[in-house]
């Protein structure tokens, strides 16, 4: 069961989400087997799939906040991947932790890296998210000039 949500989570079918969702033995948490360990929650969020998201994030058995094996948050991966929607949808849950790094890389660090102006926007508005933390030696405004110039 935890793999045909983890594979209906991945490919955007929000119909066979709702329907294994309403199971109450299924353990929403599941990392797959693959060289990543990603939950269905991340695998959604990884994909872009905002509906699958939504109904996610109102199930509380989930946890939001659960790494891959790479130490990417939903959130991280959701701020790499430019998603804004998820990440509007995920900054609004204060379950996430809006800071929590990949080694250290922060989702504000790499939102800067990719270029994702809109998400950074939105993080700098937040006084949850920590502007000045120094990963690797630079401060997440020094990434953006970095690499979007």
């Amino acid at each position: 069961m935890e793999e045909e949500l983890w594979s209906a989570c991945k490919n955007g079918i929000i119909e066979e989400v709702i329907k294994l969702l309403q199971s109450s033995e299924i353990n929403t948490n599941w990392q797959n087997d693959s060289e990543y360990l990603t939950t269905s929650f991340y695998i959604a969020c990884s994909n872009g799939h905002i509906g699958i998201v939504k109904l996610l994030l109102n199930d509380q058995r989930v946890d939001v906040n659960q790494a891959n094996k790479q130490k990417q948050t939903p959130f991280y991966v959701a701020c790499q991947n430019g998603y804004l929607g998820i990440v509007e949808l995920l900054f609004g849950d204060d379950r996430v932790d809006v800071n929590k790094p990949r080694d250290w890389w922060t989702p504000l660090d790499i939102a800067c890296q990719k270029g994702h102006l809109e998400i950074v926007k939105l993080l700098l508005n937040d006084q949850r998210v920590d502007i000045n933390n120094v990963s690797n030696g630079y401060t997440p405004f020094y990434c953006l000039l970095l690499w979007t110039y």
